[in-house]
């Protein structure tokens, strides 16, 4: 059964009938996020999510926001914490995905962007372990990243409201996506092989987006400083002040 601050990976797949049922949302959250990842007509740019998925790299959680807040952030912030002792071991290239839900039909991108940052915040302020050391907590620093259980991680956010950069376009609802530094291990942007890594992705999503990818991710002017901006990108290609980090508004 999928409830709240409960794992599972890609190997396995929530249940909608029998005595343990899921939510139905949860299930087709599910579906519709791996039919994304597996299309063999239309490739998914991230080759690194598409082999997670077929290997079980990928972990799963649900935030269910009919739930009372406080016990889904909870549950969440327990969630993680297992996935980080997870993605620790085994493969480096473990990824947990976060379906936050039910789906709202008509919710907006912005909306969904607001709801992302209140889920950090709140995650936040739920967190038992001190910020790591070494790690900034000023978000005006170009430093500065997330951080939650003694661990920075790299999140992103999904979401439909995505017209345009549909491969942050998950399925039908709010999906949260959660990375240790781990998964990054010889992908530095000083390596070889993270920039032929990066080189791939950005011609992938060339093809995959009906606009280019954001500056955020390639240029260098904005992509090697303030990466919390690569965490909600916008629909466009509008560029913010990196000063107006919304986990401090």
């Amino acid at each position: 059964m999928v409830h709240l601050g409960h794992l599972w990976s890609a190997l396995e797949q929530p249940q909608a009938d029998g005595p343990a049922r899921s939510p139905g949302w949860v299930l087709h959250a599910y579906e519709a996020f791996t039919a994304k990842l597996v299309d063999q007509e239309r490739t998914y740019p991230c080759y690194f999510g598409v082999q997670g998925q077929q290997r079980g790299n990928n972990w799963f959680a649900v935030f269910d926001s009919s739930s009372p807040r406080e016990q889904g952030v909870r549950a969440l912030g327990e969630a993680l914490v297992e996935f980080r002792e997870q993605a620790w071991r085994g493969p480096k290239r473990q990824t947990l995905i976060v379906f936050a839900g039910p789906p709202e039909p008509h919710a907006r991108l912005s909306d969904h962007q607001t709801a992302f940052w209140r889920l950090l915040k709140d995650l936040s302020a739920v967190d038992p372990v001190p910020w790591p050391e070494g790690f900034t907590t000023d978000t005006a620093d170009p430093a500065w990243q997330w951080c939650f259980a003694g661990e920075p991680w790299f999140t992103f956010m999904a979401s439909p409201g995505y017209q345009h950069r549909d491969s942050r376009n998950l399925g039908p609802c709010l999906t949260l996506v959660f990375q240790t530094r781990r998964v990054f291990e010889g992908l530095s942007g000083s390596s070889v092989a993270g920039q032929a890594a990066k080189r791939r992705i950005r011609a992938d999503l060339e093809h995959y987006d009906t606009v280019p990818p954001h500056p955020y991710l390639g240029d260098p002017a904005y992509s090697s400083v303030h990466k919390w901006r690569q965490y909600a990108l916008p629909d466009d290609q509008s560029v913010g002040s990196p000063e107006k980090c919304p986990f401090t508004g």
